[in-house]
């Protein structure tokens, strides 16, 4: 195997495995644990849109803290909310929740012109 197509694999692995897209300057990184909306379609708030967000865990692991996984690679991604979230798939012993890491739009101030 050469050089290249050793990076192409690992840069492939490290692309896939975060769950998300590349930091967003704008979003700081937040702690695991933090406070996520979650919406199953459209949220119902403004929002500027982050990215693709994946979770996978193993069978044994109780649905919401499989959730609680997806919205900690929302945290991590700076996000407040996660839409798009629908029922899990269930493949080779793995569930997997995907959604939108978005983070909520910062009220526009009237006064200014």
């Amino acid at each position: 195997m050469t050089w290249r197509v050793a990076v192409a694999i690992v840069l492939g692995a490290v692309a896939c495995g975060g769950g998300g897209g590349a930091a967003d300057a704008r979003f700081p990184k937040r702690p695991e644990g933090c406070e996520v909306a979650l919406y199953h379609d459209v949220p119902e708030v403004p929002t500027d849109n982050i990215g693709p967000v994946h979770a996978a865990c193993d069978e044994s692991v109780a649905p919401e803290d499989c959730v609680r996984t997806l919205k900690d690679v929302v945290c991590k991604l700076g996000g407040d909310v996660v839409w798009g979230v629908e029922a899990p798939e269930h493949k080779d012993g793995k569930v997997r929740y995907s959604g939108r890491a978005a983070h909520t739009k910062a009220p526009r101030d009237r006064a200014k012109p």
